[in-house]
């Protein structure tokens, strides 16, 4: 019980840290960074267990809609995979290249389950 109060806290904070970066980098207000950073909370609950489309733009300003999973993380760098540890870029395998790829937390877009 406590491990899982612990791992709570730890995404709530994570989140809240998410959303300040996203207000600081996006001029969102608090509600929508706040938004943004659940629906990013969501991807990465999601992606350890299953594919998901993932639209977000690149540093330069490109538009990205890639597959992308997070299955092969344990297995590649010997860990679980923590939300916690998450600070300014988020790690994926994207599908289609075969390779680990990263996005900035603010430049996170949208994402849907792939069936």
């Amino acid at each position: 019980m406590k491990r899982d109060k612990k791992r709570t806290s730890a995404n709530e904070a994570a989140k809240r840290r998410w959303a300040i970066r996203i207000r600081l980098e996006k001029n969102y207000d608090e509600t929508c960074a706040t938004l943004m950073a659940e629906r990013l909370e969501n991807l990465l609950d999601y992606m350890q267990y299953g594919y998901a489309v993932v639209a977000h733009r690149r540093q330069n300003g490109e538009f990205r809609l890639v597959r992308a999973t997070l299955l092969p993380y344990e297995h590649a760098f010997r860990r679980k995979y923590d939300i916690g540890r998450v600070t300014g870029a988020v790690v994926f395998w994207d599908v289609d290249r075969q390779a680990w790829n990263s996005f900035q937390v603010e430049n996170f877009l949208e994402w849907k389950p792939i069936n």
